[in-house]
């Protein structure tokens, strides 16, 4: 349901996340400090998705658009056997970035927006939840449904998805009381904690025991640092994204050649417009997969990619009437989007991630902290850009939106999904921008995905089925290898959004595909 205000708003992928921030803003606390405590929140409630063990971005606005990378490196060996594996040992191989990013985001709501609460005001309220317990969510139960085999062979996952050997069941209660004390003691001492202090110490025995490569010296090495925003002028506005090693450069660049078509013209839902919509991504996802690294290992202009004759050029090669081939390996992943504007009209966005579901399944000693398998976003290939290096950021998925648009009207969105994130954000963004539609109507748009799903091989591309039929048929007779799936598919992302309109109302929403949601402040 669409939450609307004239001071406060948040929408977050779980209703207790939800209400944590919401408890902040009416305690006076910033955008900012919501999204640390429904963070926080989301730890405990939804720990398949999202955790302290991962990486996080941000996106921020207060008369400015800042952006915080807090993408954790490579160590400076790799794993014991010499390779990094999708899961288990060999995939804890980079650090965790988000709680550095955590640190730098409050800095500036303490010294910029005003934030009188402490890290205690922030953590307290999900280190009780993570004690007593909460009732396991749907989305959990979904995901180890599906990983079942997976997580019979990493032993650390069987405390979060079973209790007494059998499986969580709806109803049960999830409890992780070690990841309690862990926030009881970051709350108490802060994140530098986590990279320097006793959990660091605690981090590091385990990386020696799991021989993954890690050390305490790579952990006192993380940096979440501000970054400039990537834009691009698209119709009567910016759109801003992250840049590399972020995909949001290829999301920009896919929206740049559309703002070289009438995109309204096409039709709301048509063929034409789904057509160019997977056309202009597709170019991108090609230049991804080749290129995407951590541009401080090399000379890389990636900017020039957005300038508008390059953009030109990406929408001249769109054949109006004809999809191109398309074999590419895809990259499916997991994260949480969510975001808040405070009674200010100040706007913090938060994606945060353990890449894929459940990350490396290994769960570091005793502090319940569950570790991303990030390390696995890098090329095998060891002549690629985005091969593993000492100190080296992968190739990472995490792209969160805005649009500031001449008028004063503010956009803010993102979504989960891996590849399939910058495809949800083009049809968020054309249905807020080209077609002006509402929250509501835009998250409920029937959404694509081109490649991998994430429990499939196949490249084709995946429509929902609310699509209408003859458009369906249109898309196969231009080339395109169709597959319809339900509508309201889990797999097309988790995404929500911020609106705030030039007369001062708030708008926020969660994706209907999940089971998030939106609050408002009283006005």
């Amino acid at each position: 349901m669409m939450a609307e205000s004239r001071r406060g708003v948040i929408c977050t992928p779980h209703p207790d996340a939800t209400a944590a921030g919401m408890r902040i803003l009416d305690a006076g606390g910033t955008a900012i400090d919501a999204m640390l405590a429904a963070s926080a929140m989301l730890a405990a409630v939804y720990p398949h998705m999202t955790g302290l063990g991962g990486d996080a971005l941000w996106m921020l606005h207060d008369r400015q658009v800042r952006t915080i990378v807090g993408i954790g490196q490579a160590g400076q060996r790799l794993p014991e056997g010499g390779a990094i594996t999708l899961r288990g040992p060999g995939a804890v191989a980079t650090t965790a970035g988000a709680l550095a990013s955590w640190e730098t985001a409050r800095t500036i709501s303490t010294q910029a927006w005003g934030s009188r609460l402490t890290w205690d005001d922030l953590l307290n309220e999900a280190a009780e939840v993570a004690q007593a317990g909460v009732e396991v969510s749907a989305s959990q139960l979904f995901w180890q449904g599906q990983r079942q085999a997976l997580i019979e062979t990493l032993p650390d996952l069987h405390a979060l998805c079973k209790i007494d050997g059998r499986w969580l069941q709806a109803g049960d209660t999830l409890r992780q009381p070690q990841l309690a004390d862990t926030l009881r003691q970051l709350a108490r001492h802060g994140m530098a904690d986590f990279y320097q202090g006793e959990l660091a110490h605690a981090f590091a025995e385990s990386f020696e025991r799991l021989g993954c490569g890690l050390t305490l010296a790579d952990l006192a090495a993380t940096r979440a640092p501000e970054t400039p925003p990537l834009s691009i002028r698209y119709r009567q506005g910016r759109l801003f994204n992250v840049a590399p090693p972020c995909q949001g450069l290829y999301t920009l660049q896919a929206m740049g050649a559309l703002a070289h078509t009438s995109v309204a013209a096409c039709g709301n839902g048509s063929a034409a417009y789904y057509h160019h919509l997977v056309e202009a991504i597709k170019q991108g996802l090609l230049r991804r997969n080749a290129e995407l690294h951590d541009p401080r290992t090399s000379t890389w202009d990636y900017a020039a990619s957005l300038l508008e004759t390059s953009t030109a050029d990406y929408a001249a090669r769109i054949d109006p009437e004809r999809a191109a081939p398309w074999a590419e390996p895809g990259r499916p992943a997991d994260t949480i989007w969510m975001a808040a504007t405070d009674a200010e009209g100040r706007t913090a966005c938060l994606i945060q991630s353990l890449f894929h579901d459940f990350g490396s399944g290994c769960i570091l000693g005793d502090t319940g902290v569950l570790w991303q398998n990030r390390a696995a976003g890098f090329n095998a290939d060891a002549s690629h850009p985005n091969a593993w290096a000492p100190g080296k950021r992968p190739a990472h998925t995490l792209n969160p939106s805005c649009y500031l648009a001449d008028d004063g009207r503010r956009l803010f969105f993102g979504t989960q999904g891996g590849d399939g994130q910058p495809q949800t954000q083009m049809v968020l963004a054309t249905q807020l921008i080209d077609f002006a539609e509402p929250l509501d109507r835009a998250l409920r748009m029937p959404r694509f995905l081109l490649g991998r799903s994430f429990f499939d091989s196949t490249d084709n591309l995946k429509l929902e089925a609310d699509v209408d039929g003859a458009v369906i048929e249109r898309l196969a007779a231009m080339g395109h290898e169709v597959e319809v799936i339900p509508r309201l598919s889990p797999f097309t992302g988790q995404a929500g959004a911020i609106a705030i309109e030039t007369d001062g109302r708030r708008f926020a929403q969660h994706d209907p595909r999940g089971q998030g949601t939106s609050l408002g402040q009283r006005d």
